[in-house]
């Protein structure tokens, strides 16, 4: 209940200092940042690092020094927003009023006791911060799909997630026991180093209650975040019976859309209050005495001018409230003009068959192929390598054991050799005598089939070659609209492009780190467990595809088909085809 009663007598100051924080995110620290992390990636020779690439940023001094740098600065940020908020917070709890300036201020003075050993000791306190806080304003290298990862750890091997739950429980462990660290160094002004062993005393016998309350807080926020947002629902569905268009569904998007931001906005602030609630409540137990030790000292300049500012909006609130409004409908029209005026599409994703039917044919053969095309796939992913006489066959491997049990290389054989080899035995007795077709045979195949191909050069050794023979076979055919090529090996795609500049071009990725806008690229093709938001938007903006690989396990398609992504690739293309199928039928049912 005091919890309750210090957030609604200071949540406006909580809300004005996240906005404030999101404002200066957006032009002063991802611009910082953004700058220093390109600085670095010049150093190292490079606007961007794709894939192994960029282990160079720890595995150079320059890369090394950079990256510290740039820790140490996005501490400093976060040690700003989280000292405002618990000095607001701690003034709160002995009734007394602060301004923002002020807090602000205060944080500041504490800035100096940082300069040394100090900093480094608050790495690890804001590392185990970074699930809980936005950090959209670090360099996209630490993107990537949580729920896409775990999953794949848990089909893979238990044991994995054994370990990574324990480490989990490790790490959360650690987390309680520091959490009050940050209080002792703003509120009894201590080092960091004492303040982490204040906090581990203080919590010594008290971890678990501060877990139970931090849950309770969250599920109770969460639980009414979400009741609200069914309500809505509810009330639009009702009402959108009695209004045609999609108006009221435009609405209920913008509104949700803004309450989404205010109930994340708020969530440090209320488990700030929560923890500092805590924090005097178990100095109390162990009969320490409570007091108000922290000192402010006002800039008179800073103090006038938020107090005028905070009385000039005070005397004036039906304007303020109305701009507001103004400023939100102005927002919904934006909204609803824009989707009333879109093409309501079935799910638009292309699905691409990972090397032909590998499941009911031997991979990147042609009973692969003509087994893809019988399912009715958007597109046929295949991999391409040159023999040692420049003919362009289908391969994945570097060698061919796998597919044929013989440790040869295709570029250190000629066709007629390549020719020869048996890719079916192994796969059963239905495919024996299956040879390794060539590119042309296989866009033979395609050529009057509505289906993309996706082809993926393996190429062992990168030649100027390979390029021109593979641009010969796709001017033949005409095929140039339909063709997608990908690589991992960007100067691949570079000699492609000179030759034509018509065809598609993708950039495969596992990793990557800094500006992807400079790459002469049609679309990226990603490993799925590197999907983000901020990935996706990014590559709308530059107007290139997103495709991600290779998404087999039915939650992980879930889980991708929650992004505006162009196309999946799969080894099981009927598991996305049916998923999809559902999802059309009831929205006809519906409608």
């Amino acid at each position: 209940m005091n919890s309750y009663k210090d957030f609604k007598a200071s949540y406006k100051k909580y809300l004005t200092i996240e906005l404030l924080f999101m404002l200066f995110s957006s032009f002063l620290f991802v611009p910082l940042i953004s700058f220093l992390f390109n600085r670095i990636l010049r150093v190292l020779g490079s606007n961007s690092l794709l894939n192994a690439d960029v282990y160079k940023l720890g595995s150079s001094v320059s890369g090394i020094f950079g990256m510290l740098i740039i820790t140490l600065v996005v501490i400093v940020i976060l040690f700003l927003e989280f000292g405002v908020l618990i000095i607001i917070t701690q003034k709160r709890y002995f009734q007394k009023d602060i301004l923002i300036t002020d807090a602000f201020l205060a944080t500041l003075r504490r800035l100096p006791r940082l300069v040394g050993f100090g900093i480094f000791q608050l790495v690890p306190i804001f590392l185990l911060l970074i699930p809980f806080v936005d950090l959209s304003f670090v360099p996209a290298l630490l993107d990537i799909n949580i729920p896409i990862i775990l999953i794949n750890e848990w089909y893979e091997s238990y044991y994995s997630l054994i370990i990574y739950a324990i480490v989990v429980l490790i790490v959360a462990y650690i987390f309680l026991r520091l959490i009050f660290t940050l209080h002792y160094f703003y509120i009894e002004n201590k080092r960091i180093r004492h303040a982490t062993r204040h906090s581990f005393k203080l919590t010594k016998h008290n971890h678990m209650r501060i877990l139970y309350h931090l849950c309770v807080v969250n599920v109770f926020v969460f639980l009414a975040g979400f009741s609200l947002m069914r309500l809505g629902s509810f009330l639009a569905e009702y009402v959108d019976n009695y209004i045609p268009g999609h108006l009221i569904e435009n609405l209920y998007i913008t509104f949700s859309g803004y309450m989404a931001v205010i109930f994340s906005i708020l969530l440090i602030p209320i488990n700030i209050i929560i923890i500092t609630r805590l924090f005097y409540k178990f100095k109390r137990d162990q009969e320490d005495v409570i007091e108000d030790t922290l000192t402010i000292k006002p800039h008179k300049r800073l103090h006038k001018m938020e107090s005028n500012i905070t009385t000039f909006f005070n005397r004036r609130k039906p304007i303020l409230v109305t701009g507001v409004i103004v400023y939100l409908l102005g927002m919904f029209f934006v909204n609803y003009a824009f989707h009333d005026n879109m093409v309501y599409l079935r799910w638009d994703v292309d699905i691409a068959s990972h090397r032909g039917d590998a499941e009911n044919a031997p991979e990147n053969s042609l009973s692969s192929i003509r087994s893809a095309l019988n399912q009715g796939v958007d597109a046929i992913e295949i991999d391409v390598q040159m023999t040692q006489d420049g003919v362009i066959v289908l391969n994945h491997d570097k060698n061919l054991q796998r597919m044929a049990g013989i440790d040869s290389k295709i570029n250190e054989m000629t066709y007629s050799e390549v020719a020869q080899v048996d890719i079916g035995r192994l796969h059963g007795e239905a495919f024996i005598g299956e040879k390794i077709p060539t590119l042309e045979e296989v866009v033979e195949e395609i050529v009057e089939m509505d289906v993309k191909l996706i082809i993926d050069i393996k190429a062992v050794d990168s030649t100027h070659t390979l390029a021109e023979n593979l641009v010969t076979v796709i001017e033949e055919h005409e095929i140039g609209e339909e063709t997608y090529v990908q690589s991992f090996d960007y100067d691949q795609l570079k000699d492609i492009r000179k030759l034509n500049s018509e065809i598609k071009l993708g950039q495969i990725m596992y990793l990557f780190a800094g500006d992807l806008s400079h790459l002469d690229v049609d679309f990226y093709t990603v490993r799925q467990s590197m999907l983000s938001e901020r990935l996706v938007r990014n590559a709308q903006k530059q107007g290139r595809e997103v495709w991600v690989w290779t998404v087999n396990i039915e939650r992980n398609i879930r889980e991708v088909l929650k992004y505006d992504i162009d196309g999946i690739i799969t080894d099981h293309p009927e598991k996305i085809q049916r998923m999809l199928g559902i999802t059309l039928a009831s929205e006809e049912d519906n409608g």
